[in-house]
Parts: structure tokens; sequence; C-alpha cells
């Protein structure tokens, strides 16, 4: 089995936690073998797969970045992200249980952050279209990266009191962690569908802040120009020369839309949803460790069987 993980021409915070979380939660359960396909965070379930390869999947969702898959028999769904996933694939809404991101301070033992940064975290598209190093100096915040390696990024948002991200896996770490967060609208609409596949399952709805364009290559690859084959490829041929425009007045008004951003009203989900929604994917967890390649019943898969929840800063979770 080999565990799959959406990988562009950079690297991306969501889909990078895969190579952190799953090894610890299923140790020895990888191999090399590409006759079957573990599916965990990130919105991959589509018709990228091959359809000869076995799908198993552990709380991916939908994004609408391609066509539905169609469900045959070589999908094994042991739970998806959201019920917005499971309505759109036609599963039962039993089979949403939530992001595995928010499992990794169990995962890995890590204590609710204790920080006191206001940090930014923009989409990883937009960290290579923008100019959002020059724009959170100029507003005061520390900028996270989400193309940086995965435990640099842990360490950052632990180290905040206010996450202020564009990125989905900003906002659902740093509220796995405690750290309260703003939403900030992703410029390219088709990112935001995910934001409530997620947030529904923690009782939550995002009170996004808008923030525009700090480049016009930014604004030109999130414009409906992106949208159309011929726009593809003018934005291909400029991109070089774009991608060195960044008005003063543009990088002042972004500045100022982020420093605003911070004074918003931040979000965080209650204890009570959060230990929830571990327990039942962590249950879940122990479902497909005992039978990875069988489906489970709508039961068993929300069924709490053992306590398995460590309290925060406890040892790692593993799987027994």
């Amino acid at each position: 089995m080999i565990l799959y993980r959406w990988q562009g021409r950079a690297a991306n915070f969501g889909d990078e936690l895969n190579t952190l979380l799953w090894p610890r939660l299923l140790p020895d359960f990888f191999d090399d073998d590409p006759a079957v396909r573990f599916l965990g965070i990130g919105s991959i379930l589509d018709r990228r797969h091959a359809s000869a390869a076995t799908k198993l999947v552990a709380g991916s969702g939908y994004g609408g970045y391609e066509a539905k898959p169609v469900l045959d028999r070589s999908w094994i769904i042991h739970w998806v992200r959201g019920r917005r996933t499971a309505a759109r694939l036609g599963l039962e809404a039993a089979l949403a249980l939530g992001d595995p991101a928010v499992l990794l301070p169990r995962a890995l033992g890590l204590p609710a952050a204790c920080g006191h940064d206001v940090g930014f975290m923009p989409h990883f598209e937009s960290a290579g279209w923008g100019a959002w190093q020059s724009v959170a100096a100029m507003a005061g915040v520390r900028l996270i990266d989400p193309r940086d390696p995965p435990p640099a990024i842990l360490q950052a948002i632990r180290g905040c009191g206010l996450l202020l991200s564009q990125a989905l896996h900003g906002v659902i770490v740093a509220d796995a962690l405690r750290v309260p967060w703003v939403a900030i609208r992703p410029l390219a609409q088709v990112h935001q569908a995910k934001w409530l596949d997620w947030a529904e399952m923690m009782a939550l709805r995002p009170r996004f802040r808008d923030l525009g364009a700090s480049t016009l290559l930014e604004w030109a690859e999130t414009s409906r120009l992106s949208g159309f084959h011929l726009g593809r490829v003018w934005l291909e041929r400029l991109q070089p020369g774009l991608a060195n425009i960044a008005s003063e007045r543009r990088l002042a008004k972004a500045a100022l839309s982020l420093r605003r951003a911070a004074q918003a009203a931040p979000q965080l989900s209650s204890d009570t949803a959060l230990d929830r929604c571990q327990s039942r994917m962590l249950d879940a967890v122990h479902a497909l460790w005992a039978r990875p390649l069988r489906a489970p019943s709508m039961a068993r898969a929300v069924r709490r069987t053992r306590s398995c929840l460590p309290a925060s800063g406890d040892s790692a979770y593993q799987p027994s």
C-alpha cells in the first residue's frame, strides 16, 4: 500500500501533513505496492486515481478540482471529511467524520499552543504569486509560508496567539492546537467549498475576511482568465514579467486589510466538538487498522470502541 499525497510545483502544507500523521497513527502500514492507494488528507476524491488500483479512503474530501469518482468496488471508504463530500459522492452521512489533520496533536503528542505572535498563512499558490513577505512585514504580522517543511510550520503555529489563514489546513491545525483563528477568503473561488465541508463537522461557519491580491501576477492567476485555456496560456507566457509587478499602492492596501483582519473577532471550535471529532476518527482508525481492506459497517464506523484519547501533552497515540 502506498501513502498518496497530492504534489504540485511547490509543497503544500495540508497535503504534506500526510507524511507526518499517518506513519505515526499507522506504523509499518505502508510499503511501495501501488496496487493499493491510501487516501488521507486532501481534496483528492476524484478521477485522478488509476481504476485498477484499490483506493482506501480515510478522511479525504471532494474539492471540485476534477470530475467526481465512480465509486465502484475498487473504493473502500472508511470515512470522508464532511457531509458535503458524502452528499456529493452519494455516501451515507454517517461516513462523514472530519478532516484527519485534527488528529495531529494526539498523534504527535503536541500540547495546546501558548504563543503570542499574530501569524498569517497565505494559500500556497498565493505564496508563490504574491509579495506576502513584504505585506506581512508592513502589517506587523509573522508570515508562515505553507511551502515550508511541516514540522517548521507546526512550530510556527504553536508560537501564535492568533492565526490569520487563507490556507484551510492552517486553520484546521490552529483549531486543533487551540490557537484562535481568522479565516481569509481564498482569492480563487474553487478553493472555498472545502472550508464548509470541514467546518460543519466542527459546528462552525467561517466568517471570512477579504484580502486583495498583492501583485499583478496574483490578481491575474486568480481572475477569470485562469478559467479558460487561452487565458492560462497567456498567463504562462507573461508570468515572468508579471511576477515583478507589485505597486506600492497594492502592497499598502493588502497590508491594511491584513491589519484589519487581525482586529476581527477570532473563531475557535468548542472543546466538546473537537473531542467528539477526534474520538470518532480514532475509532475509525482502529477499525481501519484491524481490517484495512474491508469497508466498516455504518455502526462500526462511528462507534466508540475504546478510550484511546491521551490527555493533551501525553505520549503519542499508538494503535493496538
